[in-house]
């Protein structure tokens, strides 16, 4: 595993939310050490560095998955908009590709 550390400036509101999630009284903070559990991420005791981590990769998935359903409504419009020739015309190139990938 590649490890990297990288010098972080944190305003005070920055400050605020690591300390919401560091303090173990709050459901915020007992929500993500279960997140950070379930996907493999050691957050120890109350370490800022840790908890920073956890929270960049929760905010991180969560974009992904923000991305992946802008994408399959862009993918929607573009179908409802297309005419029935243009998707015989797509799926007849989806076809060929998955035909020449198994000829292959």
């Amino acid at each position: 595993m590649d490890v990297k550390r990288l010098p972080v400036t944190l305003d005070s509101d920055d400050q605020a939310e690591l300390a919401v999630f560091g303090d173990p009284e709050r459901l915020e903070s007992d929500i993500l050490r279960q997140w950070a559990q379930q996907h493999h991420i050691t957050v120890r005791d109350n370490s800022e560095s840790g908890i920073a981590r956890a929270l960049l990769r929760a905010g991180a998935e969560s974009l992904r998955e923000k991305a992946l359903e802008a994408g399959y409504a862009r993918l929607a419009e573009e179908q409802r908009s297309e005419s029935r020739e243009e998707r015989l015309a797509h799926r007849a190139r989806y076809a060929n590709r998955v035909d020449r990938s198994y000829a292959e």
